[in-house]
């Protein structure tokens, strides 16, 4: 029942399991530990502190002698290293006598998600040497790593070997890292080339992931071709208008704008308001953006004002561009409307 849970994409559930298991006197072994283990590095699970159970479970663990198990050990790994404790990850790899594929692949994982680069490829390096064979998660990582580093020359090494060297065939996340590697240096032609030759249909994924790329680098030209594609294979998705309506906005480009907006409006596009949600005291709060009616989120804009003066204090500079330009925006459109009002006896020939 937990490596269902885990499966099918509701591992919190698992957690509740564990301990009636426990509770009814069986014993976890290693075919337990870690489905409950990818519960606990839930987001979920964070929440409500889930951390503190998978470090008991470690313990337990330790205890009864079951990292001798390598799944186990492996589950630990990337356990720690979702809740944020790479420190952890590092020891339980360390201590382990013997290391597979999924061990290694977990702890490169581990590094890149953490923002070291470099460690990732030093782990590689080490995985090759215990001639070990890394898959396609071991990869995975690695172009992760590359990407979040800005090591283009390493992460098209990298991607080359793996068919070349392993005979593995990328997927379309191993794709998805090469173009947001490419978008995140500039590389902006290179990426559109890159998809455009791909050997399967492209997703429209890898287009957004490449026009918000030309959103960060200011490519306006680029960025109304990318979009083009991705019309081509989804124009429902109110991101995308908006994205690029930002991008031209920035480079006053206002009659793209005016067209981006009207095309939505002709298409029935809706952006979807952002939305996130907590749970305090059993209970699940959730807030919208641009949400200010409820007491609640009031209370929030409250908190978040004294927090903003303080980041202010320490130096913060917050990115008001958008914001900017939405106001000009209104008082362009509100300037026109007062020529027409002042000018409407001539317009009517009277």
């Amino acid at each position: 029942m937990a490596r269902g849970y885990s499966r099918s994409n509701t591992p919190i559930q698992a957690i509740p399991l564990f301990s009636q298991l426990l509770s009814f006197g069986f014993l976890p072994d290693d075919y337990t530990f870690p489905s409950v283990l990818k519960a606990c590095s839930s987001a979920k699970a964070l929440e409500e502190g889930a951390l503190d159970l998978g470090k008991w479970m470690h313990e337990y663990v330790k205890k009864n002698r079951l990292d001798k198990y390598i799944k186990v050990s492996t589950a630990l790994i990337d356990m720690y290293a979702k809740c944020g404790s790479l420190k952890d990850a590092i020891c339980v790899l360390e201590n382990m006598s013997i290391r597979d594929t999924p061990a290694w692949s977990a702890m490169i994982v581990a590094y890149a998600t953490h923002g070291k680069g470099y460690k990732a490829i030093e782990t590689f390096e080490e995985m090759r040497k215990a001639a070990v064979q890394p898959d396609e998660i071991t990869f995975l990582g690695l172009l992760y790593a590359c990407s979040h580093n800005g090591l283009v020359d390493e992460g098209w090494r990298f991607f080359s070997s793996m068919s070349d060297k392993y005979s593995i065939i990328p997927g379309i996340k191993h794709y998805g890292c090469m173009v947001d590697l490419l978008g995140r240096t500039g590389n902006l032609d290179e990426a559109y080339k890159f998809i455009d030759e791909l050997p399967i249909k492209p997703t429209p994924i890898l287009w957004r992931t490449l026009l918000a790329a030309c959103s960060s680098h200011g490519d306006v030209e680029l960025g109304k071709r990318v979009i083009e594609r991705i019309f081509e294979l989804d124009e429902s998705h109110g991101g995308d208008y908006v994205i690029l309506s930002n991008l031209c906005a920035r480079a006053g480009r206002w009659e793209d704008v005016d067209f981006l907006r009207k095309l939505m409006n002709d298409r029935g596009v809706v952006k979807v308001p952002g939305c996130s949600s907590i749970e305090v005291d059993n209970v699940v709060h959730e807030f919208f953006s641009g949400d200010g009616v409820n007491t609640v989120s009031t209370s929030l804009h409250k908190a978040l004002d004294e927090l903003m003066k303080e980041l202010k204090m320490v130096g913060y500079v917050p990115d008001t561009s958008l914001v900017f330009m939405q106001k000009w925006e209104k008082q362009r459109k509100k300037f026109h409307l007062d020529i027409i009002v002042r000018n409407w006896p001539l317009l009517m020939g009277s």
